[in-house]
């Protein structure tokens, strides 16, 4: 079951947290949680808003479109990458059912939080911004790939 962590540590710099300050990432660590998740636990839910975004610090999720028929896997998400982003920045539901595929640890944040640390920090926000824009895009080109890789196969 999952479980809020009390911990002075700071986001670690992983993923698209690369190439922002260690105070950068310190106060964006001040506006959000750590929480660990066991195994087969959800931290995503699809059809769900989802009002928080999230890190992966330790471990990996795993993603799949739940379907009336099926269950559809679409890959995993490692230590540095963001679950629920699109949900976060649109407003939607998820698109996505995201379980931790081993026993993980992410931080997340709230909408009200980080809309905070972008007009505390708009230098970090921005560069923040732009590595989860390239996240994003990098998950679509390789969804058009396995797209296009099964148009083929047919």
């Amino acid at each position: 079951m999952s479980e809020i962590l009390e911990t002075s540590a700071i986001l670690p710099p992983l993923g698209i947290l690369s190439q922002v300050s260690p105070g950068s990432r310190a106060a964006l660590t001040d506006g959000g949680e750590f929480i660990s998740y066991v195994k087969g636990e959800a931290v995503v839910v699809q059809g769900e808003p989802t009002s928080h975004l999230f890190i992966v610090v330790d471990g990996e999720l795993a993603v799949a479109l739940h379907q009336p028929d099926q269950i559809v896997p679409l890959g995993y998400i490692h230590e540095g990458e963001t679950v629920g982003e699109m949900s976060f920045l649109e407003g939607f539901e998820a698109s996505a059912y995201v379980t931790a595929a081993v026993a993980s640890k992410v931080w997340r944040i709230s909408k009200d939080a980080f809309e905070l640390f972008l007009n505390r920090s708009p230098e970090a926000g921005t560069e923040l911004l732009k590595a989860i824009v390239i996240l994003l895009s990098h998950r679509n080109r390789k969804g058009q790939e396995r797209l296009v890789q099964e148009l083929e196969e047919q």
